[in-house]
């Protein structure tokens, strides 16, 4: 209950969207992280395990994650929208 109070994220309703020029930023950046999804599922299927497979998941899945907030929704997700500006 005590971490709920501290940690208090802005609401969707209380910063500014996102402009264009962000969200065509985040859309490359965005296809560019599905090339690279294709690449590591390739690099599964087709070579030994390596530890760092599981680093290039986490980093690629966040990146998929983030950008495509960005770009279809004009925000961030909700633990990055301190990032945008008061409205």
């Amino acid at each position: 209950m005590i971490c709920a109070n501290i940690m208090k994220y802005p609401l969707e309703n209380n910063v500014k969207k996102l402009g264009a020029i962000s969200r065509v930023l985040a859309a490359f950046i965005l296809l560019c992280s599905l090339i690279g999804a294709a690449g590591i599922v390739f690099a599964i299927i087709n070579e030994p395990f390596n530890p760092v497979m599981l680093a290039a998941i986490l980093v690629i899945g966040l990146m998929l994650h983030i950008s495509g907030s960005i770009t279809f929704k004009r925000y961030a997700p909700k633990y990055l929208l301190f990032t945008h500006g008061q409205k």
